[in-house]
């Protein structure tokens, strides 16, 4: 029997800080949209708002995310000590906590796209959308996982494939125990982030889920198409690309599509 409810999902965590409070919505607009609000009003750190569906769910760059019954979709209301220029390793820690929660639960073999779309054979299965307060006050960290969404439901984008767990799993994924495994995840990681060699242990257990690094890649930012081989991230989670005429790029927002192996 699937266990994602709040209470199947709150009073089996044991968490430290993600999930002590969890908020269960039928249906909403956007998990994050609520959850930004919530922040705003000093809600405890921690706090997750969850939908069993959403109807105008957001995605990276503006795109809409779709968000019918069946996936996980959810967001987590964070308060992190850090600079404002180490954020985005926020967000690198939850697309590494997604990949375990999908290997640990399905045994599929996921990996991150930079910065934090998760893939599995190339096809996208889940997302992250992260969005920080004024000075860093408060991020939110938003996460959409095709659990087991229909794969006719799902959009058909020639560039970047969808799937989901249920589909290539071959069976129903129970999203209580994924939902946990995400978020014991994203507890395990944000407590390692604030330890002083914290952001370069993200930093390694990203690379090690990676799917991009080595990959010859086209960047499309705003005012940007830049093509090269995806070599690294720095020490603040951005793509480091190197051109065919030798110029390593740093790129710290953009659209990566994965075209092979250099």
């Amino acid at each position: 029997m699937e266990t994602y409810t709040r209470d199947g999902i709150a009073e089996r965590l044991g968490t430290r800080v993600v999930g002590r409070h969890v908020r269960w919505h039928d249906t909403l607009a956007s998990t994050n949209e609520l959850a930004m609000q919530l922040a705003e009003i000093q809600v405890p750190e921690g706090t997750v708002v969850v939908a069993e569906e959403q109807t105008a769910g957001r995605g990276r760059r503006g795109r809409a995310w779709v968000s019918p019954r069946g996936g996980v979709w959810l967001s987590v209301i964070l308060r992190p000590r850090l600079p404002l220029a180490q954020l985005p390793l926020v967000g690198l820690a939850a697309a590494v906590a997604v990949v375990r929660a999908i290997r640990a639960i399905t045994r599929l073999a996921a990996r991150v796209k930079w910065p934090n779309d998760v893939l599995l054979d190339g096809a996208k299965v889940a997302g992250i959308l992260t969005e920080a307060g004024p000075e860093g006050a408060w991020i939110v960290v938003g996460v959409g996982i095709n659990a087991n969404v229909a794969p006719a439901e799902l959009p058909q984008d020639p560039r970047q494939p969808a799937a989901s767990l249920a589909d290539r799993a071959g069976a129903p994924v129970d999203r209580g125990e994924l939902a946990r495994a995400f978020l014991r995840e994203l507890d395990g990681a944000y407590a390692i982030l604030e330890d002083t060699a914290g952001p370069a242990r993200v930093l390694r257990s990203w690379r090690e889920t990676a799917d991009t690094l080595g990959r010859t890649v086209r960047v499309e930012g705003p005012g940007q198409v830049l093509d090269g081989v995806a070599v690294d991230v720095d020490d603040l989670g951005a793509l480091l690309v190197r051109t065919a005429d030798g110029v390593l790029e740093r790129v710290v927002a953009g659209e990566v599509t994965l075209r092979g192996l250099a």
